[in-house]
């Protein structure tokens, strides 16, 4: 793997961690305990505080992994930090609840600050060339070096907002984008993917199958094991009845009755009775099944 950002020297890059500890110590412009903190992969899901996240050195978007950034939240960067996407990240936001990427010195977000927020504050979100399908909505990226580099043209921006960035805004697969000062938005066209010869499906979830799988299985667990149970429970209510029946010691049934056919009924109850307790806990896995599928 390359350099995520090739212009900043290897040195700067090695003392980062000692500068980054060294401002956490001697009065940082943001006081992390009143916030919380980000650094290393990210979890499936960074949820909304109404307090922003402060990235205390670089987070990571896993190969092979989903990263759902929910609307409204607020990542504050500190120097020499950023975001790697090695996987897919998906920070879509709303009008009203814009994500927002930033310096740690941004006042608007961070009104502890002491220090103005300046280009070239923190060093910008890399996207990874086999990192297919990443999608931006309503977001800003403030105050970085690079703001946002893809090394795959496979991502979507709708829309995204980039300003007071230092060396560059937007660059894809190492061409800049001309982004201006509006709400600026990226959609690779269906016919671009197939020109490159990239199946259209890479651009979508990688976990959608994963889910769509566990859910028709888990539909499939709840129609059958309901099925069964019902069914089941019908029968051990009938052969319960019937073994009421036999058990009445009145001399009509012992005359009539052998003592094994109260031991079948019997028998049957107890397995109608298995079985229909069987059928609804299937019923129920499916149903956690589903259930689970939302978790990612």
């Amino acid at each position: 793997m390359g350099k995520p950002y090739p212009n900043i020297p290897d040195f700067i890059r090695l003392l980062s961690p000692i500068i980054i500890a060294g401002v956490a110590t001697t009065g940082a412009p943001v006081h992390a305990a009143a916030f919380d903190t980000l650094a290393g992969p990210l979890p499936s899901l960074v949820k909304y505080r109404r307090t922003p996240y402060v990235v205390i050195a670089d987070i990571q978007v896993p190969p092979d992994k989903v990263v759902t950034i929910e609307p409204g939240v607020v990542l504050l960067f500190k120097n020499f930090t950023g975001i790697h996407v090695e996987g897919r990240l998906v920070a879509e936001g709303t009008a009203e609840k814009p994500i927002v990427f930033t310096s740690e010195l941004d006042r608007k977000h961070n009104p502890t600050s002491s220090l103005l927020a300046n280009p070239y504050d923190w060093n910008g979100i890399y996207i990874h060339s086999d990192a297919f399908g990443t999608s931006l909505a309503h977001c800003k990226v403030l105050y970085s070096v690079y703001g946002v580099i893809s090394d795959t043209k496979f991502i979507k921006v709708s829309p995204g907002l980039f300003a007071h960035n230092g060396k560059s805004s937007f660059v894809i697969e190492g061409v800049e984008q001309d982004v201006g000062d509006e709400p600026y938005s990226y959609v690779l066209s269906t016919k671009d993917a197939t020109i490159d010869g990239v199946p259209i499906k890479i651009l979508r979830d990688p976990l959608a199958m994963r889910r769509t799988v566990v859910r028709y299985a888990g539909l499939t667990a709840i129609l059958g094991g309901c099925s069964i149970g019902v069914s089941r429970l019908i029968q051990y209510q009938q052969t319960k009845d019937r073994l009421e029946e036999l058990s009445v010691g009145d001399t009509t049934n012992t005359l009539h009755n052998e003592g094994r056919d109260w031991e079948d009924t019997r028998r049957r109850r107890n397995q109608h009775a298995t079985w229909s307790a069987l059928g609804f806990a299937i019923g129920l896995l499916g149903t956690v099944g589903i259930t689970w599928t939302f978790t990612f």
